[in-house]
């Protein structure tokens, strides 16, 4: 019973790190300043209402699709310059990064400097 207790548990971590290791809130943010903040002038809360999302499940929805409808988003509101920015994060492979890190700006985990 014991060494049963023992593989979940060792499972539960092994799965754990795992998705850690797939996506990082702290790359997201170096990206998200790096490639669009830095471009385009617009902090992340900002850029929050410009897609007029609501919810964490709306903003997933925009990553879909290898985002896509985020960046369709971003230049049917006339951001240009964020919408290059992300997809220059989706080229060198850190969309994943970049949509943890806004997600946890939807649930208040915002930076210094972001608001």
């Amino acid at each position: 019973m014991k060494l049963a207790k023992i593989l979940v548990a060792g499972a539960v971590v092994a799965g754990l790190s795992v998705s850690v290791a797939m996506a990082d809130y702290n790359k997201g943010f170096k990206y998200y300043n790096k490639y669009v903040k830095k471009k385009s002038h617009v902090k992340s809360t900002q850029l929050i209402k410009i897609l007029g999302v609501k919810t964490v499940d709306e903003l997933k929805a925009l990553f879909k699709d290898n985002g896509k409808p985020l960046v369709e988003k971003l230049k049917a509101a006339g951001q240009e310059k964020a919408a290059k920015g992300i997809e220059k994060i989706i080229k060198k492979g850190k969309l994943k990064d970049l949509e943890d890190f806004l997600v946890g700006i939807m649930q208040g985990k915002i930076p210094a400097g972001c608001s």
